[in-house]
């Protein structure tokens, strides 16, 4: 079955997650928000609404990502190891396996810290102290070793762009010029290639990480009456056992990643004069970062000298994740766009050196 606008009540009504009664009484519309899923938003006045996400193409890779989300949120629920998994997420209502449906909460007064930030017009050290010390808790509580339950659905593979320089040029053809032109300049320089070696190198499989930590994910929520907000984390459709460091640089890299976004490069100004068009100001990132790290260390409870060496390995994980980002904005591009080689330019400078990096972004 497939539920749509017309039969989601009956849908809903069927599992006793709401009542009729409620439909009738208005309480209840729903909003169609589909795009690689079907996705349903059930809004209500009353009760706590719904987000309902259902795979479009019965294929493995897309019943693999249903699957995966729907292992974490059953984790988060069901698991004491997992536990502080559960204030990271959406609450968990239901999932049909044999029709690939899943049912959390419907994240309502909520906003993405994309949106966040350029509604507020700076970087806020609260809510970056906040990122940190919720990646940090959970890190550190997560038990992987010895767990008894079923983690055979995570593959534990390392992430794709991590191997993208050595893409056969026989296969360009099949992706976008800008795309093919991205791959080319991650080819002509070996200090990509070594960087990117050197992360999967040292990659482990210490917890369940996210693997697609952006802003665009990372949900700020007004639950509580003292209007402290919640941050939530969506759409754990690449969850797997992995590096943490990937998701700490992952946040990183979504600071550097829309402060590059928020340039006028396209104007025709020298660098100089484009950062200072920008209506952020690159050095307000440092504090941010810095609290952002200070949190996540603090929450981690971490070894002074193995913080060191796990951020100049965090820093290079976002900025390879930056190049992942440069990738996925041009896939339908022609060229590859001023915005994109920016992105690059820094991840090599980065990569290059780490300390540095350390350093000049985050003032540490």
């Amino acid at each position: 079955m497939f539920v749509d606008t017309n039969n989601v009540a009956y849908f809903l009504a069927e599992r006793r997650l709401l009542s009729f009664d409620s439909v009738v009484d208005g309480d209840f519309m729903v909003v169609d928000q589909s795009s690689r899923n079907r996705n349903l938003k059930i809004i209500r006045r009353k009760s706590p609404g719904f987000f309902i996400k259902q795979i479009t193409q019965r294929t493995p890779e897309f019943i693999q990502s249903m699957e995966r989300e729907a292992t974490c949120y059953r984790l988060a629920k069901q698991d004491p190891a997992f536990r502080s998994l559960h204030s990271l997420m959406p609450r968990f209502h239901y999932f049909d396996s044999a029709n690939h449906i899943l049912v959390v909460e419907l994240l309502e007064n909520s906003e993405s810290l994309w949106e966040y930030h350029q509604r507020l017009g700076r970087f806020a050290t609260d809510v970056a102290s906040m990122q940190g010390e919720k990646l940090g808790a959970y890190h550190r509580q997560t038990k992987i070793n010895g767990n008894g339950n079923d983690l055979s659905v995570f593959n534990r593979q390392l992430p794709w762009i991590l191997s993208i320089h050595e893409t056969n040029p026989m296969y360009l053809g099949q992706i976008s010029q800008g795309n093919s032109q991205l791959i080319n300049i991650l080819q002509q320089y070996p200090d990509f290639q070594t960087a990117l070696a050197s992360i999967k190198a040292g990659w482990t499989y210490s917890t369940l990480i996210h693997g697609d930590i952006k802003w665009e994910n990372m949900m700020l929520c007004n639950k509580g009456v003292d209007g402290v907000p919640e941050l939530r984390i969506i759409d754990w459709e690449i969850a797997d056992i992995g590096d943490e460091c990937w998701d700490v640089g992952g946040v990183i890299q979504a600071y550097l990643t829309f402060w590059i976004f928020s340039l006028p490069l396209n104007s025709g100004l020298g660098l100089a004069e484009v950062a200072a068009s920008s209506p952020f100001d690159a050095d307000s990132i440092k504090p941010a970062l810095a609290s952002y790290w200070s949190s996540y260390f603090a929450a981690r409870k971490l070894d002074p000298s193995a913080s060191r060496e796990m951020l100049a390995r965090c820093v290079s994980c976002a900025a390879a994740r930056m190049i992942q980002t440069a990738y996925e904005s041009i896939q339908a591009s022609p060229q590859i766009s001023p915005h994109a080689l920016c992105k690059l330019q820094m991840s090599l400078n980065i990569l290059r050196d780490p300390g540095t990096a350390i350093t000049d972004l985050m003032g540490l």
